[in-house]
C-alpha cells in the first residue's frame, strides 16, 4: 500500500467541529484552507490552516489537516510532528492514526505502522481499508497467519470475492497448507473461470503438493486462455518433464521459442531435455542454430560444453568452456566448468587456477570451494586449506552428500579416521548411488581395522560401478589377507 493511494481517502475532508467561541473564528481560515487544498494551492492552504490553529490550537482535527497538507508538500518530518500533536490531544483520533500509520508505512517503519493500524482496527473493526492494509503489512513482515486472519475477516464482511479468495489461497500456499490453498483458489476460479492468474496459482499449488496431473491440466487451460503467454509454456514444460513426458515438455519449450526465439531459459530447458535423453546431436543442433541467430553468448557456450562433456567429447567440451570464459571473464560459473574440465583432462594446476578464479569472483561458489578442496585432498596436498574450503562449502549447503564425502576424505588424508568415518557414513546415506563414496568409506573402515565393514562398503561400490578397478584390487588384497592371516 503506497502513501499516494491513501491520500485521497475520505478522512482528508472531514467536517470541522461546530464553530463556537474561538472555533468560530478559526472556521473561516479552515474553510479557506480546505478550498485552497482542493484546488492544489497547498502552500496557501497550509498557511490558512495554521491561521485557524492560532485560534484553536487544541483542535486535533486542525493538526491533522496541517499534517495532511505537509505530507502532500513532501514535508514528512513536519507532518509527523503534526500527527503526533493531534494524538497527544486525542489518542484515539482515527484520522490522526490513519495518516500517521500511512506516513510511517511510506518511511518503512512497518512495526510502528502495524501498531497504529491495529489500534484503528480495534476502534473501527469493519473498516475494509484498515483490514486490507494490515493484511499487506503482515505479509511484508512474514506474519502470514495474521494476514490469513485479516483476509478471512474481509471475506466475512464483503462476501465472496475473487481477489480475496485468491489472496487467501496464495497465503495458504506460502504456509504449505496446500488443501486450504486449493480450496480457496478453486473458489476464486468459480467466480472468475477465465482468470489466467488463478489458473497459474492453482497449477503451482498442485505442483508443490505433488499432484502433477492436476497442475498440468490447469496450465493447459491457462494456455488455452492466453496462447501467446510464453511463461505458461514454461510451467507446462516443467511439469511434463517431471512427469517423464519428455516429448510433451519438448513441444512446450519449442512453443516458447516460436513466441520468443531469444528466450534463454527455454533454450536451456530444451537442451537439457535432449541431454537427459542422450540425444546429444539434437542438443548440438539447437545450440548451433542459436549461436548463429543470437550471436556468441557465453551462456550458450557453457551449455554446449556441458553437452560435449556428457557426450564424452572432452576436448570439444574444453574448447566450449574456454570460449565461455573468454567472452565473460567475470562469470564464476564459466571458470568453474573450465576448471572441472581441465581436472578431468589431468591438467591439475590449470584447473586449480580456474577454480580459484571462480572463488575469487564468487566467494560463496559452493561447488568450486568443494571441487578445489577435494582435488587437494585427493592429491594429499594443502590439506588444512582443503579442509577449510570444504567446510565453507558445507556451511552453504549442510546436507550435500558430495561435500560430506569430500570432508570425510580430507579427514582420512589427515589421519583423523574416526572423523572421516563419521562424515563418510552420513555421505553414504545421502548419496547412496555413488561408488566413490563407498570406496572412501571402505578405505576408512580398513584403516580403522574394521575389515568386515570395509568389505561390505567395497562390495557396494562394485555393485554400483562394476568397472571400478581400484576397488576390485582392494577387495582382492583384502581377500588374500583374510586367507593368509589366521
Amino acid at each position: 500500500m503506497g502513501l499516494s493511494v491513501a491520500i485521497g481517502s475520505g478522512c482528508a475532508h472531514a467536517p470541522l467541529r461546530s464553530p463556537q467561541g474561538s472555533r468560530r473564528v478559526s472556521y473561516g481560515p479552515y474553510m479557506r484552507g480546505l478550498m485552497l487544498e482542493r484546488s492544489a494551492h497547498l502552500s496557501d492552504a497550509l498557511d490558512a490552516y495554521r491561521q485557524a490553529l492560532e485560534h484553536d490550537e487544541d483542535s486535533p482535527f486542525l493538526h491533522v489537516r496541517v499534517g495532511a497538507t505537509q505530507v502532500k508538500l513532501g514535508q514528512t518530518h513536519q507532518a509527523l510532528k503534526s500527527f503526533q500533536r493531534a494524538l497527544s490531544l486525542d489518542p484515539s483520533d482515527p484520522d490522526a492514526l490513519r495518516w500517521m500509520a500511512m506516513l510511517l508505512t511510506s518511511q518503512g517503519q512497518i512495526d510502528e505502522a502495524i501498531r497504529l493500524y491495529e489500534r484503528l482496527s480495534g476502534q473501527e473493526p469493519a473498516d475494509r481499508f484498515v483490514l486490507s492494509t494490515l493484511a499487506d503489512l503482515y505479509v511484508l513482515q512474514g506474519r502470514l497467519d495474521d494476514a490469513v486472519k485479516m483476509y478471512t475477516r474481509l471475506i466475512d464482511l464483503e462476501g465472496p470475492s475473487q481477489q480475496l479468495y485468491f489472496n487467501l489461497g496464495v497465503l495458504y500456499g506460502r504456509l504449505g497448507q496446500f488443501p486450504n490453498a486449493i480450496e480457496h483458489l478453486s473458489r476464486a476460479m468459480e467466480l472468475v473461470p477465465d482468470s489466467v492468474e488463478v489458473r497459474v496459482a492453482l497449477g503451482l499449488t498442485y505442483e508443490l503438493a505433488g499432484q502433477l496431473s492436476q497442475a498440468a491440466a490447469h496450465y493447459e487451460e491457462a494456455i488455452r486462455l492466453d496462447p501467446l503467454n510464453n511463461r505458461l509454456y514454461h510451467h507446462a514444460a516443467r511439469v511434463a518433464a517431471n512427469q517423464q513426458d519428455v516429448p510433451k515438455a519438448i513441444r512446450h519449450y519449442e512453443m516458447v521459442l516460436d513466441i520468443d526465439p531469444n528466450d534463454l531459459e527455454a533454450i536451456v530447458g530444451l537442451v537439457r531435455l535432449w541431454m537427459a535423453e542422450a540425444q546429444y546431436v539434437e542438443a548440438q543442433h539447437v545450440l548451433a542454430a542459436k549461436l548463429n541467430s543470437l550471436g556468441q553468448l557465453p551462456e550458450l557456450y557453457l551449455l554446449l560444453g556441458l553437452v560435449y562433456r556428457e557426450a564424452d567429447i572432452p576436448l570439444e567440451a574444453l574448447r566450449a568452456f574456454e570460449r565461455a570464459s573468454e567472452l565473460r571473464d567475470d562469470a564464476p560459473q564459466a571458470h568453474f566448468y573450465l576448471g572441472a574440465q581441465l581436472e578431468r583432462l589431468e591438467r591439475n594446476e590449470e584447473a586449480r587456477w580456474e577454480l580459484r578464479r571462480a572463488i575469487e569472483l564468487d566467494p560463496n561458489h559452493a561447488d568450486a570451494l568443494n571441487y578445489l578442496g577435494y582435488m587437494d585432498a585427493d592429491d594429499g596436498v594443502n590439506l588444512r586449506e582443503a579442509k577449510v574450503l570444504i567446510e565453507r562449502a558445507l556451511a552453504l549447503d549442510p546436507d550435500n552428500g558430495a561435500y560430506l564425502d569430500s570432508l570425510g576424505w580430507v579427514f582420512y588424508r589427515l589421519g583423523q579416521v574416526s572423523d572421516a568415518i563419521r562424515h563418510l557414513e552420513r555421505a553414504s546415506r545421502l548419496v547412496d548411488d555413488d561408488a566413490t563414496v563407498f570406496d572412501h568409506l571402505g578405505q576408512a573402515y580398513f584403516a580403522q581395522g574394521e575389515a568386515a565393514r570395509a568389505e561390505i562398503a567395497w562390495r557396494k561400490a562394485i555393485e554400483l560401478d562394476p568397472d571400478f578397478e581400484d576397488v576390485k584390487r582392494r577387495l582382492e588384497q583384502l581377500m588374500q589377507r583374510q586367507v593368509t592371516v589366521p
